[in-house]
C-alpha cells in the first residue's frame, strides 16, 4: 500500500535523526508526539519504523522511533522517483542569503561556530523565523563553564542541502 505524504514526511523526519549520536539514531518520543498516532502505528505495523528504548546505567530511559532498513529503502526509493519535496524552489533568494551567512558563521571559531543571536537580529524577522520553523536553521545554547550562556544559530543539514542545490555553498 502506498504511503501518504504525511507518512512519508514522518519517515523522512525520523530518518534525519539517524546520525544524531545523542539520541542513538532514534527520534525521541516527545518529538514523535507531533505526529498522529494512527500514522505512526501504521508505519510500525508496515515494518518501516520501530520503537527503540535505551536505558542508561543511572536508570534514565530514552524511548523513540528508529528507522528500519526497509524504511531507509523506502526513503531512497522515493527520492529516486522524484517524490522528495522540492523545498529549494520554495526558498526565496533572501532566505538563501541568510542561510549562506549562517553557514559561514558556523565555520568561524571566533563566534564558537555559530551565528550570535545579536547578529541574527539584523535580518528581517519574518524571513529568519520562516527558516527556523521549516528546519533550515537550528537554535543553539552554549553554556560555558565560568562564563554566561551564549545563544545563537547554526545551519541544519537540510539548510546545507538547500545551499548545495542552489549552488551557493
Amino acid at each position: 500500500m502506498p504511503l501518504s505524504d504525511l507518512q512519508m514526511a514522518i519517515l523522512v523526519s525520523v530518518g534525519q535523526f539517524a546520525g544524531v549520536a545523542k539520541y542513538h539514531g532514534a527520534m525521541p518520543r516527545k518529538l514523535a508526539l507531533a505526529f498522529k498516532d494512527d500514522d505512526i502505528s501504521h508505519l510500525v505495523a508496515e515494518g518501516l519504523l520501530e520503537w527503540a528504548k535505551f536505558t542508561y546505567g543511572c536508570g534514565k530511559e530514552i524511548k523513540g522511533l528508529r528507522l528500519t532498513p526497509d524504511g531507509q529503502r523506502q526513503i531512497e526509493r522515493a527520492s529516486r522517483n522524484g517524490n522528495e519535496t522540492a523545498e529549494c524552489s520554495e526558498l526565496a533568494y533572501e532566505h538563501l542569503l541568510i542561510l549562506k551567512d549562517i553557514f559561514h558563521f558556523s565555520r568561524m571559531p571566533r563566534y564558537r561556530c555559530m551565528m550570535p543571536a545579536k547578529k541574527a537580529g539584523h535580518y528581517v524577522s519574518s524571513d529568519f523565523d520562516d527558516l527556523l520553523n521549516r528546519g533550515y536553521v537550528l537554535k543553539m545554547k552554549l553554556k560555558i563553564e565560568g562564563e554566561r550562556t551564549l545563544k545563537g544559530y547554526v545551519i541544519s543539514g537540510k539548510g546545507e542541502q538547500a545551499l548545495k542545490r542552489a549552488k551557493m555553498s
